[in-house]
């Protein structure tokens, strides 16, 4: 895919033309990655990780740059993972988003969201999760359903939701990495979780990671000496946990050699 001319500044994702493009890309290798990143001086360190990168993965799937990417492409991988599993695996996963709906809207004892706002997207993203169930769902309709305005962003918001739900029920986990920025948990996540097209920090990632029982691994992409690093959330083992990119400001997709 040809290039658009950018503004090139390495530490700035803004600037890449993936801001007005799909909100996820088919597979690809790592070739546009390395155009990018052959533009300007002083980039040998990434083109250095960027072939560390090529020896363990295989392809990468590049995500609309909009404050949502992560969330975005952390709910992709999941689904598109479940697609090879038994279907007891997404079943489960489908348990887990009704449990957190009624947590977050149940009149008795729930955390006092509108119930019927709560559920267009709740259901939204069950349709998702039961097609895999159902054997009906193929990596096709996936990437049919992220590329549509309306079901792409229901998916995003109920990942958004559930990490907010996750970490009020569990506030005496997540109140130490927050309170010095923000007065309580639920000041936080009304201001820096719930909202569409606010980024991530390590405590929402850690937040859906427990709340959906599926670990992350992040590589970063920086200017670090070294080889690559990774940060991991849960425990990773081999083809149980979405991979994920990171550059400044933005996720993207791994999938191992």
């Amino acid at each position: 895919q040809e290039m658009a001319e950018v503004d090139f500044n390495p530490d700035d994702y803004g600037t890449l033309p993936v801001e007005d493009g799909p909100f996820l890309c088919e597979k690809s290798d790592f070739s546009g990655l390395e155009a990018f990143y052959s533009v300007g001086d002083n980039n040998q360190v990434f083109l250095d990780k960027i072939a560390q990168l090529k020896q363990r993965f295989g392809s990468m799937r590049v995500v609309r740059g909009d404050g949502n990417c992560f969330y975005r492409a952390f709910m992709f991988g999941v689904m598109e993972h479940l697609l090879t599993q038994p279907a007891e695996q997404a079943r489960g996963l489908l348990g887990r988003l009704r449990d957190y709906q009624r947590r977050l809207t149940d009149p008795a004892g729930g955390l006092g969201y509108d119930s019927d706002m709560m559920e267009g997207f709740f259901d939204e993203t069950a349709a998702r999760v039961e097609g895999v169930v159902e054997r009906t769902a193929t990596e096709e309709g996936l990437m049919a359903a992220f590329g549509d305005y309306h079901a792409s962003n229901s998916l995003v918001f109920t990942a958004r939701v559930m990490t907010s739900c996750h970490m009020q029920l569990h506030e005496e986990d997540f109140a130490p990495f927050i309170l010095d920025s923000h007065a309580s948990v639920k000041d936080f996540v009304l201001h820096e979780v719930e909202p569409l097209d606010k980024e991530v920090e390590h405590v929402q990632i850690m937040a859906l990671s427990q709340a959906l029982q599926v670990p992350i691994r992040i590589i970063y992409l920086d200017r670090s000496t070294g080889p690559l690093n990774h940060h991991d959330f849960g425990e990773v083992v081999d083809g149980g946990a979405v991979h994920m990119l990171y550059r400044p400001g933005h996720y993207d997709l791994l999938y191992p050699a």
